[in-house]
């Protein structure tokens, strides 16, 4: 019970600390503004900016499909890992998307920069939904494939969330803070729906593991040799 709560006090703290820097993020709005109009114009026409995005997204969840799928098969304890960080992911896109209802920040493709190719008029753009989810997929598959990815593995796939943000820049779709604060929330939900679950998730996993059925190896005919340690109960009781 102690280890549970000093788990739920870290993650509380860590959401907390998320919180204030999201705020600060959008409190920095006109500097990321700026920015963007620095940036976007030379950038919104480059072939292909626009399916950077949504590619990499789909990579990342076949990638957890992957994991998720060997894991099973392979009975590791990790894979509670996994699917609680997988729960994070829709946790953080929740709150993503109740972020959005409650400030409302239009679009930056019609309030920044005309782009013909801009989300409808109610899609809001702070935080980025495509950055929360890829940053806490990324997220989840590094935190549970330690004996599974390499560290250069692992550096990729961080390494594809923080594009697929960063494409969201470059497409003209989102403002450079609504990456960040989308960045910050869907990592920070991740880690701490782990840090609060894992311990429950990793006792399901070896549970699952020992449902396995042992290869019980026949017994030989007639009685032991003399001497010969028998297993089992009976033996450690002899000993």
């Amino acid at each position: 019970m102690r280890t549970s709560a000093r788990s739920a006090e870290r993650a509380g703290m860590m959401l907390i600390a998320a919180s204030v820097l999201v705020v600060a993020l959008y409190m920095l709005r006109d500097v990321s503004a700026a920015l963007y109009r620095a940036i976007v114009p030379h950038t919104a026409d480059l072939p292909g900016v626009g399916l950077i995005a949504d590619v990499g997204l789909l990579v990342l969840v076949a990638l957890f499909a992957v994991l998720a799928v060997q894991m099973w098969r392979t009975r590791s304890p990790y894979l509670g890992d996994l699917l609680m960080g997988g729960f994070g992911v829709v946790v953080a896109y929740a709150l993503s998307e109740i972020v959005k209802s409650l400030v409302a920040e239009d679009r930056p493709c019609r309030a920044q920069v005309a782009l013909p190719d801009c989300p409808a008029v109610g899609d809001w753009s702070f935080p980025s939904n495509h950055t929360v989810i890829a940053i806490g997929l990324a997220t989840a598959i590094v935190l549970a494939s330690e004996q599974v990815l390499s560290s250069l593995q692992r550096g990729l796939v961080i390494a594809l969330g923080v594009l697929i943000g960063l494409a969201r820049v470059l497409q003209g779709v989102h403002y450079p803070h609504d990456v960040l604060a989308g960045a910050i929330l869907g990592s920070s939900v991740t880690i701490a729906v782990v840090v609060m679950l894992v311990p429950w998730a990793r006792g399901k996993a070896r549970a699952l593991g020992r449902r396995t059925p042992a290869a019980v190896s026949p017994a030989p005919d007639g009685p032991p040799a003399d001497g010969a340690a028998a297993d089992g109960p009976a033996a450690d009781i002899e000993a």
